[in-house]
């Protein structure tokens, strides 16, 4: 075990008092977002964005998971409903009984579904409560609570449906160690991390801090950006971490020769996940596996649904570390060596690390994959903004599934949540005749962002209406060289994920060297729905990564597919937990993907400097108005070790001020990112150090921009001090009063940042407003200001 690990869990422990305590929440409901449909002598009825609940022969009726934020530090222990209100819709309803999955590339015959007599013969009405309580777990170190709702309930005796319009819960929470994951993190990595848990929480005013301590970047013991590579890629990995870290997301890479010469475990897969345990309480975010699974293997995890049992590499068991220690393996739990198995193993599915995979077999591949994320993230203005034909489309590819059922029908699902004001679509149905092999190939040449697929597939081929899309097909696209980007497909397919053993669709489309991109695929079969076209488990998963990249906001790509996977996370059937586990993803998770045309951004700072200060960095957009919320980073040499290494987030002015104290003189690259905006790149030149022979570096009296502003639960206040000696941090209201005092101490002189709660003298979290802070040494007094919002 990691010595510092077992040390800070020991302190941890010491300081942990159980305490419990209770939280009322409401659940918000749509009724509009409830729809009929009528099939026979059956009325189908699904939710928009929801799944479907029911075993064979049950009601069919929809269901969706609720996340709900807990207090830090704190793990759910029940739930309670305090009020439930549903309201009758008029007519009479024979709910159509849920049918089995049935395997997308099996041949088989589909037979008409008995419904339930227990059920369909009951006066009791189903499902008999509107909520069930399905955990608690932590998102990337904010605790988090799991319910299930189903806002449909049905009366078979008077075949009436009511939807639920009103659900008030009752949390109880307690104290738990298990919620405290992250010890050491960035301001940065809190904040994101924050923001992701506001955008998927029923409750975002709740959201509480993760409980890290705070550091620079630089402090960072393994970075924001683990890499993890087969040693002959090492310079290739090192490559693409020099442009994450050179905006800001500070990036290691660490090869499993070195892995294995740190942790021993069973074997390489454990090994990693052991040294990804130590990455997660220092404050890593990413993970990318650098190598395909005969380099660097994923986790052979069991899945199993009625007769069929399969072991597919499993690269969820590298984000959902919920371990107590370095190699104390939960999807492992009884120690019979069958990893992952359902409802034995203590799987919590939720994501402690964002994860992607580069499955690259030769040095050829790891350029062709590094240069697949420079063009995406890379591109300027010329080369595809201004000249591609359409500036955001997505594109569907379907076919038919079995008699009567169409991909299309899962397509038509996700078009409900496109943008219309921003995107286009690009429709190849086999259900309205248009679509075959050409029309496909030449709808991914044209250059979409987004493709999402569903026909039948294996692992080098998948079929269209009149012939078959093989790996070559994959290989020879030329939507990259053609002038477009990198595009992001999903697809429902059967075994095109393949990845263990053979070279798959998904290694074609990640290695195809003028086009194909990035993509999320099932490394075994996918799972239809014959009964209810559009709804079987694989349409409703890949649909879930639209659904929360738009309407939750997640914009990474490693990102928004967890948190689409999490949708239907814990899984409540055995099927749920083999499309999960399955469905992996082959890219970069960091990559920012575009969501509007791209503006590009400007940056005014210092030319020249000489030695230490502060660096104000000023960025604007193309009509030279200020973009806040810009990441702003300047760099000499290396992150950890270097001179320079700071980052920082631009003001309502768009402003940052940065202290720097380079020892040698040079160059300091300056990049400026923020999203839908193509990046700044830049330079200043250390002209001179400030330092005389044998002196110290120069100082000076300053303070920087509170960021961020407005906050929402955290704060960083930057200044630097002169000289050493007694300073005073007071937070005064816009009355004068005194808020809270944050320091008065001796501290040396040089760069500081207090990280504020916002919560004032007494603890208590303060409202929103404007609040001013005062810095008071023996011979200066600073200020400066922030907004806190709520």
């Amino acid at each position: 075990m990691n010595m510092k690990y077992l040390v800070s869990i020991i302190l941890l422990l010491a300081a942990f008092v159980v305490s419990a305590d209770e939280m009322t929440v409401q659940i918000p409901l749509d009724a509009s977002t409830i729809n009929f449909d009528e099939a026979g002598i059956y009325t189908i009825i699904t939710g928009t964005g929801m799944g479907l609940m029911g075993v064979e022969g049950d009601p069919s009726l929809p269901q969706f998971t609720a996340r709900i934020a807990l207090p830090t530090g704190c793990a759910a222990t029940g739930m309670e409903v305090v009020n439930a209100v549903y309201t009758t819709v008029r007519g009479s309803f024979t709910v159509v009984p849920a049918t089995a999955p049935v395997p997308l590339s099996v041949e088989q015959e589909i037979y008409p579904v008995e419904p339930n007599p227990e059920i369909y013969g009951s006066a009791t009405p189903y499902p008999l409560r509107p909520v069930s309580f399905e955990g608690s777990s932590v998102i990337m170190g904010i605790p988090v609570a799991y319910v299930r709702v189903f806002p449909v309930r049905w009366n078979p005796a008077s075949r009436t449906v009511e939807i639920l319009s009103d659900l008030t819960l009752n949390v109880t929470y307690e104290t738990s160690p298990e919620a405290s994951t992250v010890f050491t993190r960035s301001i940065q990595s809190e904040l994101r991390s924050q923001e992701i848990v506001m955008n998927s929480v029923v409750n975002p005013d709740a959201v509480s801090a993760s409980g890290a301590v705070i550091v620079d970047s630089k402090l960072l013991a393994y970075g924001e950006y683990v890499i993890i590579t087969y040693p002959d890629y090492e310079s290739y990995a090192q490559e693409l971490a020099d442009w994450k870290t050179s905006k800001g997301i500070p990036t290691n890479v660490y090869t499993t020769t070195w892995i294995q010469s740190q942790y021993t475990c069973v074997d390489l897969q454990q090994e990693i996940r052991a040294f990804l345990t130590d990455c997660i309480t220092e404050g890593a975010e990413y993970v990318l596996i650098y190598g395909d699974d005969n380099r660097i293997a994923g986790r052979d995890s069991r899945i199993s649904y009625s007769s069929y049992t399969e072991y597919p590499p499993v690269d969820l068991y590298f984000a959902d570390i919920n371990d107590t220690a370095p190699g104390a393996d939960l999807w492992n739990s009884n120690g019979n060596s069958i990893w992952g198995e359902y409802g034995i193993d203590n799987v919590d599915y939720h994501p402690d690390l964002w994860v992607g995979r580069a499955s690259v077999n030769t040095t050829g591949e790891c350029t062709i994959f590094n240069d697949k994320v420079f063009d995406y993230e890379r591109v300027t203005i010329t080369d595809y903004f201004d000249t591609a034909p359409i500036e955001l489309r997505i594109g569907y590819t379907t076919e038919m599934l079995w008699p009567g059922c169409y991909g299309s029908a899962g397509a038509e699902l996700i078009s409900n949540f496109v943008p219309s004001s921003a995107w286009e679509e690009e429709k190849c149905y086999d259900s309205a005749g248009t679509n075959n092999v050409t029309i496909t190939r030449n709808m991914i040449n044209d250059g979409p962002h987004h493709l999402y697929h569903a026909s039948h597939g294996s692992q080098t081929s998948f079929s269209l209406p009149g012939g078959s899309y093989t790996t070559s097909d994959f290989m020879n696209q030329t939507n990259i060289s053609g002038g477009g980007l990198p595009a992001i497909w999903n697809s429902i397919s059967c075994l095109i994920g393949h990845f263990d053993g053979y070279e798959c669709m998904a290694d074609a489309w990640l290695n195809a060297p003028n086009g194909g991109g990035f993509g999320a695929f099932n490394a075994r079969y996918g799972w239809g729905n014959p009964s209810s076209p559009g709804y079987g488990l694989s349409e409703i998963l890949s649909r879930y990564f639209y659904d929360v990249m738009w309407n939750d906001d997640l914009y990474n790509l490693g990102v928004a597919h967890a948190m689409g996977n999490d949708e239907m996370s814990p899984p409540s059937s055995d099927i749920e937990d083999w499309c999960v586990k399955e469905y992996n993803l082959f890219g970069d998770p960091e990559l920012p993907m575009w969501f509007l045309d791209a503006d590009i951004l400007s940056a005014s700072h210092p030319a020249t400097i000489s030695g230490a200060g502060n660096v104000t960095v000023t960025v604007t957009n193309s009509s030279d108005a200020p973009v806040s919320g810009a990441r702003v980073c300047l760099q000499k040499g290396n992150w950890q070790t270097g001179e320079v290494y700071e980052v920082g987030t631009t003001n309502g002015s768009g402003s940052v001020t940065l202290y720097v104290n380079p020892t040698t003189t040079g160059t300091v690259s300056v990049v400026a990112w923020a999203r839908d905006h193509i990046s700044y790149q830049g330079s200043l030149t250390v002209a001179g150090v400030g330092v005389e022979e044998g002196g110290n570096p120069v100082f000076v009296n300053s303070t920087g921009a509170v960021y961020p502003s407005p906050a929402m639960s955290i704060a960083t206040i930057p200044f630097s001090l002169a000289a050493a000696g007694t300073a005073r941090v007071d937070v005064y209201d816009v009355a004068g009063r005194i808020v809270t005092t944050l320091a008065a101490e001796e501290m040396a002189a040089g760069q500081h940042n207090l990280v504020w709660n916002l919560e004032d003298s007494s603890g208590s979290v303060i409202p929103s407003g404007v609040y001013h802070v005062r810095i008071v040494t023996a011979d200066w007094t600073g200020t400066t200001n922030l907004v806190v919002t709520r």
